[in-house]
């Protein structure tokens, strides 16, 4: 007895060199605390140094909300999860050493407190110990106590199956692919897609009927198609303020089917349900199994088009803001797409395509096209590493040549369209406006259900670093996990700048991806040990699949939304009869004018005029260089007269186009809840 005690206390007192799976977890804890010490001391002076407001001067009416501390600190936040997957990559090289019952202990407390953590986080919706309520926001419960409860049915389930491993085994023969297992599935994911989506459509009688929230949105998306048939290029005399490069697939429809909102809903509905299926696809592929593609892409596709705003027979959510869907996530899930047949050997098989669309999201859309780029690249080498200089020589020339044909593309499209070179910064433009300026900023709570969605893509991409680490042969599910996790962090910047409650649930798309892709990680690990003994970091991945799957609730039935699209409005609000007729009334076919009221452009298509006004309208102009500039537009093109309206010009913008030489010289009846006024530059007028 003596003898074996002696050994056990040995043992105990053994330094052993951890696995890349505890390395992770001991230096998990330490780096938060670290770069929460980086993010106290370096945050002010980084953020006042260089993310302090610019040049651009707002109206006085605007009240700008600058945060160069708290963009700073989302910053350097994203260190953290690059940091821990740096320590678990060199682990490779210099294993961490400890005591094998330190490291067990070490491991489980910080498993304990990080689950703790995530635990308040939830609890500050409901302001049990803390609150996430924001300052001028309405509280929002993302998740109520009995959808908290219904989740927990996921962690259980598998604790049952831990115990009945018959079951698992069931589970798995269901699973197995067939060709009618196949061809069902795919046809029930287009037919959830297609449902979803009708959430989305609407008709000039409708939308002025459909939720404030949809109607107030679509004027900004829908008057980008509307510049290009008038016209206007992009990023060469038209500031677009979301997409760059999305608007064309509309009005390219819109030119062949009718220059209609049905017309454009169904456009980029269609868009957006492409690259929905792609992501379906994806699934598909990663798991080898079409049934638990399907189950795994169902509360996807809730979660992503969680809704906002209710009811839900007429919901506002991502489904109807076109700045979101397909705008800025459409191009990057069909990357991801794309990555997945390259790394599965189909086409496209070189990597410079892939660079090629990734060159083309990010003209489109910056704010996302960043992040679908780095994602890119990571996921890339983190799968297929060069291993020699030649092979990254190799895929940097790839690289470039994918980025330059893309910037080849943009300019030879634009030339021919217009006969002039893009100017490629003004694509930045909004965001500058939004992101450093302070336009309608939202300061973010101290705690809230934002850090689950942080951790959540750190949880991929430092998974993706261990399965690098432990050489897992599924490269696919590997590369996913690194695209994830870096896009959805980048994206994040989108919500740490305008920290609003409802711009969270734009965020939930790429977080539904991440937990899905948790999930089948989670799953595999599980029935790797023939579902026995679950650990906590499982258990928490099931349960936040299990809230995914409580979003399907909010199922859209297509015949309500049927019955909402038939909905028509006793006038067509959105087509603006009474200031069509009197533009058309004072002006000439095919007249060189400006509009400055929102829809301008679609006015200007409608009646055969020629808007040259370089924005959306005034509403798009919140500075007064922007004034200036389309002041300065409207007379190198030689548009004498401007139009109004004074439901959204303020006294300062009309005072300012009058000292610009402009002169009310008509007025008309209430357009929307306001007058409508002609003015002419009388500077204009008196030139040669």
């Amino acid at each position: 007895m003596r003898t074996i005690g002696l050994a056990t206390e040995r043992q105990t007192r053994r330094v052993t060199a951890l696995s890349v799976t505890q390395a992770a977890w001991v230096a998990a804890l330490p780096t938060a605390l670290v770069m929460l010490l980086v993010i106290a001391v370096a945050a002010p002076p980084l953020g006042h140094a260089f993310l302090g407001p610019g040049p651009e001067r707002f109206w006085p009416h605007i009240v700008p909300q600058p945060e160069p501390v708290e963009h700073a600190r989302y910053l350097l936040s994203l260190l953290g999860p690059i940091a821990l997957a740096a320590i678990v990559l060199a682990t490779l090289r210099r294993p961490l050493r400890t005591r094998p019952q330190l490291a067990r202990g070490w491991v489980l407390a910080t498993q304990v407190v990080l689950l703790a953590f995530a635990a308040l986080c939830f609890a500050a919706q409901h302001n049990v110990l803390v609150s996430a309520d924001q300052p001028g926001t309405e509280h929002t419960r993302y998740f109520t106590y009995a959808t908290l409860a219904l989740a927990l049915a996921a962690p259980l389930a598998a604790l049952v199956l831990s115990r009945r491993a018959e079951l698992a085994t069931r589970a798995a023969a269901l699973a197995r692919e067939t060709g009618a297992r196949r061809i069902g599935a795919a046809l029930v994911a287009i037919a959830l897609t297609i449902v979803w989506l009708l959430t989305a459509i609407d008709a000039d009688g409708s939308l002025a009927n459909t939720a404030r929230g949809v109607a107030g949105h679509i004027l900004w998306s829908m008057d980008e198609p509307f510049a290009i048939l008038n016209g206007r290029t992009p990023l060469v005399n038209f500031h677009a303020q979301y997409g760059q490069l999305v608007p064309y697939l509309a009005a390219a429809t819109m030119a062949l089917f009718g220059a209609s909102i049905g017309t454009f809903t169904i456009t980029m509905t269609a868009c957006s349900g492409l690259a929905l299926l792609a992501l379906y696809a994806t699934l598909r592929r990663i798991t080898r199994s079409s049934l638990f593609a399907l189950a795994l892409y169902a509360p996807l596709l809730a979660t992503g088009f969680y809704m906002k705003l209710g009811p839900l027979e007429d919901r506002y959510g991502p489904a109807n803001l076109f700045s979101l869907w397909p705008t800025r996530y459409g191009g990057p899930y069909l990357l991801a797409w794309l990555l997945t047949r390259h790394l599965d050997g189909a086409a496209p098989r070189r990597p410079w395509i892939l660079f090629l669309l990734a060159g083309l999201v990010l003209i489109n859309n910056p704010e996302f096209g960043v992040g679908a780029l780095a994602a890119l690249a990571v996921a890339l080498v983190a799968v297929q590493p060069p291993r020699s200089r030649a092979a990254a020589g190799r895929l940097l020339a790839e690289a470039a040549g994918g980025l330059g044909g893309a910037v080849a593309l943009v300019v030879l499209g634009t030339l021919l369209r217009s006969g002039s070179l893009p100017h490629f910064g003004w694509a930045l433009e909004f965001s500058r406006l939004y992101g450093v300026g302070g336009w309608a900023l939202v300061l973010m709570p101290r705690v809230g259900l934002y850090l689950v969605v942080y951790m959540t893509f750190t949880a991929a991409l430092v998974l993706a670093a261990v399965r690098v680490a432990r050489r897992e042969p599924d490269v696919l599910l590997t590369a996913l996990l690194a695209w994830s996790g870096v896009f959805g962090l980048l994206a994040g910047a989108y919500y740490a700048g305008r920290s609003h409650p409802q711009v969270l649930i734009d965020l939930f798309s790429p977080w539904a991806l991440s937990l899905a892709l948790l999930t089948i990680a989670a799953v595999r690990s599980l029935a790797g040990r023939g579902w026995r003994r679950p650990q906590l970091p499982e258990l928490a991945v099931l349960f936040g699949f299990g809230l995914t799957v409580c979003s399907l609730a909010q199922t859209p039935t297509p015949w309500s939304q049927l019955a909402r699209i038939r909905d028509d409005a006793p006038v067509a609000l959105f087509k603006q009869p009474r200031a069509t007729t009197f533009i058309a009334e004072r002006t000439s076919p095919g007249e060189k004018i400006g509009i400055l009221i929102p829809l301008g452009h679609r006015i200007a298509y409608d009646i055969g005029r020629v808007n040259v006004a370089p924005y959306a309208s005034i509403e798009s102009m919140p500075t007064v260089q922007q004034l200036a500039r389309a002041i300065a537009v409207l007379r190198a093109e030689g548009a004498d007269q401007l139009f109004v309206s004074a439901r959204f010009n303020t006294d300062e913008e009309t005072a300012a186009l009058q000292q610009a030489g402009y002169v009310v010289r008509a007025q008309t009846t209430e357009e929307l809840g306001a007058p409508i006024a002609e003015l002419i530059d009388s500077s204009a007028r008196s030139r040669p």
